[in-house]
């Protein structure tokens, strides 16, 4: 089912297709931007994904009908290929803004997830398609858990409903972030990158903050501090409070 946005203005969401169950709202779109021209910011928005897809090739833990799980197509040719983690920030941002407006305890953790308290409660996953030097195109898979009570034992998930004193409806939850989205990518397209910045690291855990890590290859412990980020994601850590490193994702790991 396609729906039209009633903003006009708005360019995420004002195409939206909505399925009762998919693979993965990311393959959906992948392969239907490979058939056909796609309008800059169509969102495939699904109830269910039997595959959904994380980071690394992990798989998102969604019950039906209880969360968001929605992928948007973005034009993000003004983007450099070096500057493609900028995309990812306007997405965590935009996340972390909307979970403000229920609780003040959410946080970025770098590289790209946000947290309530010290659980997960969103996933990003953005796929990138690259011509020459730039960006050409960008499908953004979102995963938001939002009204899920029960997760894997083992998990690190919350549901942002377990933090609220309120019920919360699906399509006004999803209406609230797609018309954020909408605002920070403008903001990003018009070339404000320091808008952008500046939020992540507002509500980045462990900016100019020492926190305990552990290096993922070794499961050696230290202190580190976050410095900066590089426009492709590589972090800028002080280490043990004396050696400045720069680290790729997945090398460390939040103690």
């Amino acid at each position: 089912m396609v729906k039209n946005g009633a903003n006009s203005e708005q360019i995420i969401g004002n195409t939206l297709i909505e399925l009762d169950s998919v693979d993965s709202t990311n393959n959906y779109l992948s392969k239907l931007a490979n058939r056909t021209i796609v309008e800059n910011g169509t969102v495939i928005l699904a109830h269910y994904q039997t595959e959904g897809k994380g980071q690394r090739g992990n798989s998102w833990e969604s019950e039906k009908g209880s969360n968001l799980t929605f992928s948007i197509y973005l034009d993000s040719s003004f983007l450099k290929l070096s500057q493609n983690f900028l995309l990812s920030m306007m997405v965590c941002n935009s996340v972390h803004e909307l979970i403000a407006k229920y609780t003040n305890k959410a946080f970025i953790k770098w590289p790209n997830d946000v947290l309530i308290y010290n659980k997960k409660t969103c996933g990003i996953l953005i796929e990138n398609s690259i011509q020459k030097a730039h960006l050409s195109q960008s499908i953004i898979g979102i995963g938001l858990n939002l009204t899920q009570k029960q997760f894997d034992i083992n998990s690190k998930a919350t549901s942002l409903q377990s933090h609220v004193n309120r019920s919360l409806e699906n399509n006004k939850v999803l209406n609230k972030l797609l018309a954020i989205l909408d605002k920070n990518y403008k903001t990003l397209s018009q070339g404000n990158q320091l808008a952008i910045k500046n939020y992540y690291y507002q509500h980045l855990l462990g900016y100019k903050t020492e926190l305990n890590y552990e290096w993922t290859s070794t499961n050696e412990c230290f202190v580190g501090e976050i410095l900066e980020l590089e426009d492709t994601g590589l972090l800028k850590m002080r280490v043990n409070k004396e050696e400045i490193k720069m680290i790729e994702m997945k090398e460390i790991r939040l103690v």
